[in-house]
């Protein structure tokens, strides 16, 4: 359901409260990015900056969480002493750290570099599909694509080929990734930026099915006693589908209800 301003500020009191011990998880397309055509064209809107940047320097921890890869999301991101974890995890990065894979990663690196190579662009054109290597992932775009049908049928070939190589084929929104056949996701994602950092308060702010799997770890986390508050939350758009807002605990409308929380958990 939608929040209004009352309930939204019940949700993030407690987090607020704690906002020395809290770490603050964002994804990017779609939460805090809004959609665009090409991937490429993606950045934050203006105004975003500046304010996480109030929330990094009062949170204990401000971290973003995308399917991106690593070195896209923090070029888009532009900010230091953050977190980031890429390709929905695969890749992580902690403040003061080097980048790093998540284990078992390292050895499907090949397997997915053959694949992207087995799908060149004059394979791709029929579907009006485009390729994204992102070294431990791949994404396969089909927005804009000028005949649906033709993207939904090349696309379903793709995921086929994928499977038959021990991969993992997995459909988004007008996309199709495909990824090693490891338990990483962003629910592991955000365990591993959680891991050591002392954060009693989380809170995640998504829009898509991957999201919903941080949500589950931040309340299993809770459960467990790791954490006091785990908030999810869900930016809802047209596109957004009503089994992953109906997993979060609160919805704000779009990339500027996310950009509001953010300035309220800030300010």
């Amino acid at each position: 359901m939608a929040a209004p301003d009352a309930r939204l500020e019940e949700a993030l009191s407690p987090v607020r409260e704690r906002l020395d011990r809290a770490a603050i998880l964002c994804d990017l397309d779609g939460t805090l990015a809004p959609i665009v055509a090409r991937p490429e064209l993606a950045r934050l809107p203006d105004g975003a900056r500046e304010a996480l940047a109030r929330l990094r320097d009062r949170a204990l921890l401000l971290g973003f969480v995308s399917g991106r890869g690593l070195a896209d999301l923090e070029r888009i991101v532009g900010m230091e002493d953050c977190a980031y974890a890429g390709n929905h995890g695969m890749e992580l990065h902690r403040p003061g750290a080097e980048p790093e894979l998540a284990e078992g990663v390292a050895e499907h690196l090949e397997a997915i570099a053959e694949f992207v190579a087995a799908w060149p662009a004059e394979r791709l054109a029929p579907g009006d599909l485009r390729m994204e290597p992102k070294g431990a992932t791949l994404s396969v775009h089909a927005r804009g694509a000028r005949d649906p049908e033709a993207a939904r049928l090349l696309l379903a070939q793709v995921a086929s080929e994928a499977l038959d190589r021990g991969l993992v084929p997995t459909p988004g929104r007008e996309v199709l990734e495909v990824r090693p056949p490891v338990a990483v996701d962003k629910g592991t994602a955000v365990r591993a930026l959680l891991r050591g950092s002392g954060a009693r308060a989380a809170v995640y702010i998504g829009d898509d099915r991957t999201d919903a799997d941080a949500w589950r770890a931040l309340r299993a986390m809770r459960s467990e006693g790791a954490l006091e508050v785990a908030l999810g939350v869900a930016v809802a758009s047209g596109e957004v589908p009503p089994a992953v807002r109906e997993a979060a605990d609160i919805e704000v409308p779009g990339p500027p209800g996310a950009l509001h929380v953010v300035r309220r958990l800030g300010d």
